[in-house]
């Protein structure tokens, strides 16, 4: 085993081999998502929303809806530093907040080893919980996840629902590609695994949403959102970099940047291969509050036209400086694309657009200024959740 690991990061080096295989991966992506489109495409309806979610709630609202009463909601998510810039804040005002740690109090679901050992160990952790919370008489009311098959074992999940009547919601910030995601002890290792298990699948691209309720489980278009707290307008601080980029450098990142760079346009770039490194996640909203424009990429893994929803694609307006990214259709569900926020289709457009606008200073911070109130009006945390909770209390 460890000997293949040498391998691959020695073959990753080889960059003839790593387009190749870069390639590869994408091609079979995108094939993936096509061969899902055509299945649901001939796949009959089974309900509508409504009939579905009634369904599956089955009266178990009541506790939402009584205001005399603090709901009790936990919280099962996976990366830290992405739960606390915003989502853990905003469950938190929604009532009494717990979250999902490992034996040994680390936050979240990733655990050392296997994927088989990860399943099961997390699997017996949320049971552990609940067992903990029974015997203290304070079960939760509501378990929102952010999970998939290859993490835990979807019948836990169904047992928390059957054996304490808790509500179960799903975020799928990467459904578009992880809906499947491949085989774990031949099930899917996606979201798709959790349909029977859970009460309400919330999805961040929008034809997914078909694809839940083709299977009979309800799901709503539930795109990623910002804090304010946390990513706002610095106007103490000065502009002082013409273009900023956080992410990893590979692929089409890598290309995009370069190309500003060898038009002479100044961007300051952080992540893991850069040569300034990973950025700490409390600098990001600084960097982006200081910046003329935030730099986005809206392509998954190494696909150059493969496009899903970002959580840059709010932090990057809330901030307060202009944000330009991919051309993804999803952005003109949210924003006034050309008013608010700017897209590029390739490379060659996003340079002629990035040097107009660090031309034309009073345009830019005129989409800049738009982007931030759109967002601070429909894209937070807050209002995500609020959302969801008047959904789920209307319900039943």
């Amino acid at each position: 085993m460890l000997n293949s690991v040498k391998v691959k990061s020695a073959l990753k080096k080889v960059r003839w081999f790593y387009s190749i295989n870069a390639w590869l991966k994408s091609k079979s992506l995108q094939s993936e998502y096509q061969r899902t489109i055509r299945y649901y495409s001939e796949k009959n309806s089974v309900g509508t929303f409504e009939s579905l979610l009634s369904d599956r709630l089955r009266n178990r609202t009541e506790k939402l809806k009584d205001s005399r009463e603090q709901i009790r909601i936990f919280f099962v998510g996976t990366d830290e530093q992405q739960d606390r810039s915003g989502i853990v804040q905003a469950l938190s005002k929604l009532g009494k907040l717990e979250y999902f740690t490992r034996a040994d109090g680390g936050y979240g679901q990733n655990y050392q080893g296997s994927v088989a050992v990860r399943i099961r160990t997390n699997a017996e952790r949320l049971l552990e919980s609940f067992s903990n919370f029974e015997q203290e008489k304070k079960i939760p009311d509501l378990l929102i996840a952010q999970t998939w098959g290859s993490y835990i074992d979807p019948k836990a999940l169904g047992h928390v629902r059957q054996a304490y009547g808790t509500i179960i919601v799903n975020i799928g910030m990467d459904d578009r590609h992880l809906y499947w995601r491949g085989k774990v002890n031949g099930e899917s290792g996606g979201t798709y695994s959790l349909i029977p298990y859970i009460d309400l699948a919330l999805t961040a691209a929008p034809e997914c949403v078909e694809w839940y309720l083709k299977e009979g489980c309800p799901a709503v278009f539930f795109p990623e959102a910002s804090d304010p707290n946390l990513f706002h307008p610095m106007p103490e601080n000065p502009k002082m970099h013409d273009v900023c980029f956080v992410g990893g450098r590979y692929g089409i990142r890598e290309k995009i940047v370069n190309t500003l760079r060898r038009a002479g346009i100044s961007v300051i770039a952080y992540g893991s291969g850069w040569e300034k490194g990973r950025l700490p996640t409390e600098d990001v909203p600084k960097l982006f509050a200081q910046s003329k424009i935030v730099l986005g990429v809206g392509t998954v893994g190494h696909c150059d036209n493969f496009y899903a929803l970002k959580m840059r694609d709010f932090d990057g307006p809330l901030s307060g400086s202009c944000y330009i990214t991919h051309d993804n259709p999803d952005l003109y569900q949210l924003y006034e694309v050309g008013k608010e926020i700017l897209t590029y289709r390739d490379v060659e457009e996003c340079l002629r657009k990035v040097t107009y606008y660090l031309a034309n200073n009073e345009k830019r911070e005129k989409i800049a200024k738009a982007g931030y109130m759109r967002a601070i009006k429909e894209h937070t945390w807050d209002k995500r959740f609020q959302d969801l909770m008047i959904l789920l209390r209307h319900q039943g």
